[in-house]
């Protein structure tokens, strides 16, 4: 079947509508008929100024009218120089021959020669005059020694090494040159048709090479706005191979910010908000790793609302430096609330952690409903925990150590217990692979194998090893993002040691709803890490031959109770183990011969009045504790001073505790609070200088180091008891 198309007739209607009509504008069609256009309008202007006797200065005038406006709409319109030169000379040409034809006639030969000629150079240089945009050179700031060519030309150069190497034309918006004069930022747009940003970062260590960078440098991507911005952060000094000393700030922060701990190649902060995320940290040995560990613990033991437990199956290496001024008792409570350096102590640790983390759920819904958050809202009062984990390789071998790790890992982020794992490698073998899927933190640092980039951070990302600058160095990704070169802090062992004094005083408490929750195991752990790292640091010193097995041992702080507060740092003392003991209660006659050697102590109880602490405390030595005192060696007395009895119940009423309130310890010793400093104060016991918390509160009170401290020196004679302390509480 086919079809037949009718033309239909023309009619004359018809024929008329579409002959084509005549344009009688005048709008110019050309050069030759703009210059014609040109030449009579203004010979017209010439006989109308001739005829009207206009004055000179009319044609001065329109002639810097016409030229100031070519000027300021050529910047409007971002003209480049020819054309802008072109307009410019049309005008000035045109206002002086109108002037000068005012200033004589328009009908001398003379004139229209200068216009015919006038007209004939615009119409040949008409050209120059076409309206072409100024080419947008890249922006570069200041610090453009940098680059190893002309920086007008970077622009130009990145095109056309994209184009060249990726096959994507791209177009170069901006170049910024970075403050710290180690690099720069190429603002890129991508062209249309699909082109993603994944098609240059695929190529990032071609274009690097491309561009002859050093050693240690390469090319990131990263995005710029929208999906077609893209912005390459080209880093032209290796920065990663210079040493960067840990900063020296013990300033209060909050976990809720990032926890800093390092920097990228241009300087940038590196860090991390762990308040959520946890954290794996992969390396071989020698790459840094630990160092990595010490920065991130000093940069959490900043943060006035967390407390740091270190979980170290490598010998205690990670927390030996932060346990060191705790046992020389230089502070008085351990900057580190939770140190674990066997198996057998981290499965304690770990369900401890998983308790409170289940008891919170249920212990505060209440805040939660309070604050309109599903999220435990931390405070000083409220700390999150989190554990560092060193040597997690070994913590997986253990089948309950991995169970216990992997449900806190899945069920602690919510409850502000967190973690954070050290793995030697990435790989399935060493961390289970839901662990690692779980870690929204990820830093694999420098090694020899390509491979672990891959097991980190999935394949075909572009980076490589070669980025980095050895030890120290590594990459990192946040929450899924493109891994990043960085530079981890070096720390020394005396920016450790400076840091353990400060956040000894800094750290808060665990929260009462928390230690209860975790039980014996908690509040019993100070015993426990005092004798096994002290016992560690015996060997290390008998082995290096620098302390004397025989000799005094070194000061021994009590475990810290459930106050809170600051404590300033004491000076370190070694001095010989009293030979005396206290009992709970009781009038003078009831206490034991001050000359029979210490029993061993016994474990106190956590709460209750002094009736309810156990029978039989040993009294350990420690320097004058808060008041900041120092204690000197001290020589043996010819006659042992006996106690007295209000400093013995004073001694029994603190148990477990570091500080007390005053009222408390007044009801403890059935006191009225207004009699306490009158008994205390003649032996050198005053309250602390600052307030503290203790179950919510903030009030004044005593520490248990200055009570030891001046028994010790009513022990050897060195204070005299007033007459009126010493028959206390007959009198």
């Amino acid at each position: 079947m086919s079809t037949t198309t009718r033309t239909r007739p023309r009619t004359a209607r018809n024929r008329a509508a579409h002959a084509p009509r005549v344009d009688w504008s005048l709008v110019p069609r050309g050069p030759v008929s703009a210059t014609v256009q040109g030449a009579l309008a203004l010979a017209a202007l010439g006989v109308v100024g001739d005829v009207t006797h206009l004055d000179p200065l009319v044609g001065v005038a329109a002639g810097t009218v016409g030229t100031v406006g070519t000027v300021v709409a050529g910047a409007h319109r971002d003209l480049s120089t020819a054309p802008l030169l072109y307009r410019v000379g049309c005008w000035i040409g045109a206002g002086s021959w109108w002037t000068y034809t005012l200033a004589t006639t328009v009908w001398a030969q003379p004139v229209w020669a200068a216009l015919g000629v006038g007209a004939l150079a615009s119409g040949v240089l008409s050209p120059l005059g076409r309206a072409t945009a100024r080419r947008r050179t890249p922006a570069v700031v200041p610090g453009t020694a940098l680059v190893t060519r002309n920086v007008a030309a970077i622009g130009t150069d990145w095109e056309a090494r994209i184009q060249r190497v990726c096959s994507v034309r791209v177009e170069v918006t901006n170049v910024i040159v970075w403050p710290t004069r180690a690099g720069y930022d190429v603002h890129l747009t991508l062209p249309g048709g699909g082109v993603t940003r994944k098609h240059l970062q695929d190529r990032a260590e071609a274009l690097a090479t491309d561009a002859c960078l050093p050693e240690g440098c390469g090319v990131e991507f990263v995005g710029g706005g929208n999906r077609r911005l893209v912005i390459a952060r080209v880093n032209t000094v290796n920065r990663l191979s210079q040493v960067i000393a840990y900063p020296a700030d013990h300033s209060p922060r909050s976990v809720l910010e990032p926890v800093v701990f390092g920097e990228y190649s241009n300087s940038d902060l590196v860090g991390a908000v762990v308040r959520e995320e946890s954290m794996l940290v992969s390396g071989k040995r020698g790459s840094g790793k630990t160092t990595l560990l010490q920065d991130i613990s000093v940069a959490l033991g900043r943060c006035a609302d967390h407390l740091v437990w270190h979980l170290d199956l490598n010998g205690g290496g990670l927390t030996q430096p932060w346990i060191d001024v705790w046992l020389d008792g230089k502070v008085t409570r351990c900057p580190i609330d939770w140190a674990a350096p066997n198996a057998e102590e981290g499965k304690l640790m770990l369900a401890s952690g998983i308790t409170i983390a289940k008891h919170r759920k249920a212990s505060y819904r209440k805040l939660k409903r309070a604050h309109d958050t599903s999220l435990l809202p931390v405070s000083p009062q409220l700390p999150q925990i989190t554990i560092v984990v060193d040597e997690g390789a070994q913590a997986v071998q253990d089948r309950q150590l991995e169970a216990l790790l992997g449900e806190l890992q899945n069920i602690g982020r919510n409850e502000a217990v967190n973690v954070i794992i050290s793995s030697l490698r990435p790989t399935s073998d060493l961390v289970p692979t839901n662990m690692r899927r779980q870690t929204g933190v990820r830093i694999q640092m420098y090694g020899p194998d390509e491979d672990e980039l891959g097991h980190m951070f999935g394949w075909h990302l572009g980076i490589a090893m070669d980025q980095l600058a050895g030890k120290g160095t590594g990459f990192i990704s946040v929450d899924g993002a493109q891994p990043r070169p960085f530079r981890a802090y070096n720390i020394t062992p005396s920016q450790i040691e400076a840091a353990a004094l400060a956040i000894a005083g800094l750290r808060p408490d665990l929260d009462e709803a928390s230690a209860q929750a975790a039980g014996p195991a908690y509040a019993t752990r100070l015993e426990r890490m005092r004798a096994v790292f002290a016992a560690m640091a015996d060997d290390f010193d008998d082995e290096d031959g620098d302390v004397d097995g025989g000799g005094p041992a070194p000061v021994a702080c009590l475990p810290s109770g459930p106050s809170t507060g600051s404590a300033a740092p004491v000076a370190a003392a070694v001095v010989p183990r009293p030979r005396f003991e206290v009992l709970s209660g009781g009038a003078a006659a009831d206490w034991p011969d001050l000359t029979t050697p210490a029993q061993p102590p016994a474990a106190p109880a956590a709460t209750g009045t002094a009736a309810d602490w156990p029978d039989l405390m040993a009294l350990p030595t420690t320097p004058s504790g808060l008041s900041g005192a120092p204690v000197t060696a001290p020589s043996a007395p010819a006659v042992e001073q006996p106690l007295p009895e209000i400093v013995r119940r004073t001694i029994a009423a603190f148990g477990a505790a570091e500080r007390m309130h005053s009222e408390t310890l007044a009801a403890l010793l059935g006191l009225e609070q207004a009699d306490l400093p009158g008994l205390l104060a003649p032996l050198g016991i005053r309250p602390l200088p600052r307030a503290f918390l203790v179950s919510g509160k903030h009030k004044r009170g005593y520490a248990l180091a200055d009570v030891l401290a001046a028994a010790d020196r009513i022990h050897r004679g060195e204070v005299q008891v007033p007459p009126q302390v010493a028959a206390w509480p007959a009198a």
